[in-house]
């Protein structure tokens, strides 16, 4: 008889955490061993074209969509639908906003979110925050799974607030051994249960889907950069428009192309017609399918402030691209600095510097792709971790 499954995320809107689910519910679909519901609070996103068949999408529908949306578009729903209850929900909901509270947040949203009839073998909340609450506290399941994506230093979580819910979970999973450490830090109580399950990474998968040159790629003779990151703070975009500016001040010839969405979208504009780097910079927005970018760029740069275990790294190291990425906490779990990857520091200068290394010096780019070619990549073997869990 299969296990029944949940996993729930808040939406499959373009990221490292909604790309892995991707890839490791289509592997899950492929054993033949599980029923697999996946709750979507929003049932939105660029990835969700990509759920796999036999997976299940339960969403929070149209009233959590109201909920979701301005306050004044919540009243008039609730307003319409002669639901008062729902109407002081949100009035509760934007207030704990205003007032920073956390459990007034939690207790007015989970109210708005779905009652789930089925029990499950297991529940998986993916993403830190509501979906791991929801996880601990809403579903009925034999076994709860919460998932952090990245350092929990640098999230703006609160772990007063969050022990409560880890303590329900029987397994906390982050993505590498520097996030993990830093979860049992923060929460010594839960040590046995903190487990690293990496976000899963196939080469074959990714270079069956990079089989044509980029349109932008073509007819360009200048040294092609490729970033793919979210447009957010955490991505380094500061970092980056400074090395790009210090590129086109040192007569680089380059084009730098950026695959993302996010919400400093339009600043990061602004700033790029600040900084006279219209032609040099470009934003292509979202991309379904980034790896024939990634394929078919010289020198992949990722300029982040800080990330749990990166999968654009990783997916990079699959096509052996020579890299550049800043220090932050978790880089030295995936690279080696002077053998697989330059690594620079938290500044514009030294990330230019970096990159101008690679696009001069066709030995140490060769030197960078022939160690990343005999190293191990793909990691699919992390599937079994998960299953273990889960049984």
């Amino acid at each position: 008889m299969k296990k029944k499954l949940l996993f729930v995320i808040p939406s499959l809107c373009s990221g490292g955490a909604e790309r892995s689910l991707i890839t490791l519910l289509t592997l899950l679909t492929q054993t033949d061993r599980y029923e697999i519901d996946l709750l979507l609070f929003r049932e939105e996103g660029l990835f969700l074209p990509a759920v796999p068949q036999g997976v299940t999408v339960l969403s929070g529908g149209e009233k959590y969509a109201a909920f979701d949306g301005s306050p004044i578009g919540a009243v008039k729903y609730g307003l319409a639908h002669f639901d008062l209850p729902f109407v002081r929900n949100r009035l509760r909901y934007a207030k704990a906003l205003k007032n920073g509270d956390r459990a007034g947040v939690w207790n007015a949203l989970k109210k708005a979110l779905p009652t789930l009839p089925t029990e499950y073998d297991a529940a998986v909340g993916y993403l830190e925050g509501n979906a791991l609450y929801y996880c601990a506290e809403c579903v009925k399941a034999k076994k709860r799974i919460g998932y952090v994506h990245n350092d929990y230093n640098k999230l703006g979580l609160s772990a007063e607030f969050d022990r409560p819910f880890v303590e329900k979970l029987d397994a906390f999973v982050t993505v590498s051994p520097e996030c993990a450490n830093v979860l049992a830090r923060q929460f010594p109580e839960a040590a046995e249960k903190i487990c690293v399950i990496e976000n899963i990474t196939s080469p074959a998968v990714v270079k069956a889907l990079a089989n044509e040159l980029p349109q932008e790629y073509e007819k360009l003779t200048c040294r092609r950069l490729l970033t793919v990151a979210a447009l957010r703070p955490q991505k380094g975009y500061d970092l980056a428009l400074a090395a790009a500016e210090k590129l086109k001040r040192d007569g680089a010839a380059y084009k730098w192309f950026c695959i993302g969405t996010g919400e400093l979208k339009e600043q990061i504009e602004r700033e790029i017609t600040e900084k006279g780097l219209e032609e040099d910079f470009i934003l292509l927005g979202e991309r379904a399918n980034p790896y024939p970018y990634i394929a078919d760029c010289d020198v992949y740069v990722q300029p982040s402030h800080f990330e749990g275990k990166s999968i654009a790294l990783d997916e990079a190291k699959c096509f052996a691209k020579p890299i550049v990425a800043t220090k932050f906490s978790t880089v030295f779990d995936q690279l080696t600095d002077g053998e697989t990857a330059l690594l620079a520091e938290m500044n514009g200068d030294d990330i230019a510097e970096k990159i101008e290394a690679l696009m001069w010096n066709d030995a140490l780019r060769n030197k960078l792709t022939e160690n990343l070619k005999n190293e191990k990549v793909g990691n699919e073997e992390e599937l079994e971790k998960f299953i273990a869990w889960i049984e």
